[in-house]
């Protein structure tokens, strides 16, 4: 039967697979949201609606939602809140832990969720493994600036590091290309030994 993880956009998708490279030789699906913000709560509640009309023809034993706790939206409760408002309405379950399967009634699925702390974009700045001068004076500039959120300017540090500390100028001329976590890492530009990944890798063992 087919397992499922649901992640917010394409660098979480080649995040999992690089931190767990059996998803794929598991053949593990994995969708992506583009978002899952306080103002998406449609976005997780449609493809989940879409895998409940799936299951009738093509079986499903496990669904993960693998989603950023982003803290200055949310808290872990106000988080799984927000994921049980589509969980709920979509397979009538409630889940009550994050890592923690909740059986569907009259169905084959189980669901769980797990929340990135504090979001994606922090754990990769954690987990760099080379040298970030370009990508640390800009989060330095940044951080002076008033008028620009958190969110944007964590968001911001992964990108130029990718960009301006591994890629070299040819790489970057191609950038939609190889500014990215699948291309980097192959560049050994990140630990995915760190012991901040254990929590996660033990999540993504139970598909």
């Amino acid at each position: 039967m087919r397992k499922v993880i649901i992640v917010e956009g394409k660098q979480d998708t080649e995040f999992i697979k690089a931190l767990a490279p059996t998803l794929e030789v598991k053949s593990i699906e994995i969708k992506e949201l583009g978002g899952a913000g306080k103002s998406h709560l449609e976005k997780l509640q449609s493809p989940l609606q879409a895998l409940k009309n799936d299951n009738a023809i093509n079986p499903i034993e496990k669904i993960g939602i693998l989603l950023d706790l982003d803290p200055k939206d949310f808290t872990v409760e106000s988080r799984l809140a927000f994921v049980n408002e589509s969980v709920e309405k979509v397979f009538g379950v409630k889940l009550l832990d994050t890592s923690v399967f909740q059986q569907v009634s009259d169905s084959s699925i189980q669901i769980t969720c797990y929340f990135i702390k504090p979001n994606l974009d922090v754990l990769l700045r954690k987990i760099a493994s080379k040298p970030s001068p370009s990508a640390d004076c800009l989060y330095r500039c940044l951080e002076t600036q008033a008028n620009i959120g958190q969110k944007e300017k964590d968001k911001a540090w992964p990108l130029y590091y990718m960009r301006w500390d591994i890629c070299d100028a040819k790489e970057r001329r191609k950038g939609l290309e190889n500014v990215s976590f699948k291309c980097t890492d192959t560049k050994e530009a990140w630990n995915l030994n760190a012991l901040l990944l254990e929590d996660l890798k033990t999540f993504l063992s139970l598909f």
